[in-house]
């Protein structure tokens, strides 16, 4: 995909997008969306070695059922999108929340970094998280 139609999505676009092309299988468009400077891109240098590892370990048994955007702020440069995802893991229903950073690259929003709290540490009310419950987790489990 262009740079040129990556830079049509706003930071919460951007999320929402990304989670259709998991459920899609477009582990393609996925590479395309990680920042060049995140630990990902670090991870996985080539996009086809990506592509391949998608499809062998998160192709398979693996579907997003929802995801859904609780809070945003954008300054300059960097963005912050609260999320809850929502999946299916070999039959199992799984949720969790994250607080994903994006940064500008080529005029688009790309996935920098982010933090997750595991189904298991959401509130009851999971609708409620905010920037606030993610400045109390340890930094040190960002990704």
């Amino acid at each position: 995909m262009s740079d040129n139609k990556l830079s049509a999505y706003t930071p919460s676009e951007m999320i929402l997008v990304r989670s259709e092309a998991f459920s899609r299988g477009d582990f393609g468009f996925i590479f395309d969306t990680y920042h060049s400077e995140s630990n990902f891109r670090r991870q996985f240098i080539e996009r086809n070695e990506y592509i391949e590892f998608g499809k062998a370990s998160l192709g398979q048994d693996y579907q997003i059922v929802g995801c859904q955007i609780l809070e945003h702020q954008e300054n300059d440069d960097e963005a912050q999108v609260i999320f809850l995802m929502e999946l299916k893991v070999h039959g199992t229903l799984q949720s969790f929340a994250e607080l994903a950073w994006l940064r500008q690259e080529n005029d688009a929003w790309c996935y920098h970094r982010g933090l997750k709290i595991p189904n298991e540490d959401l509130p009851e009310n999971p609708q409620s998280l905010s920037f606030a419950d993610f400045a109390k987790l340890d930094p040190s489990t960002i990704f």
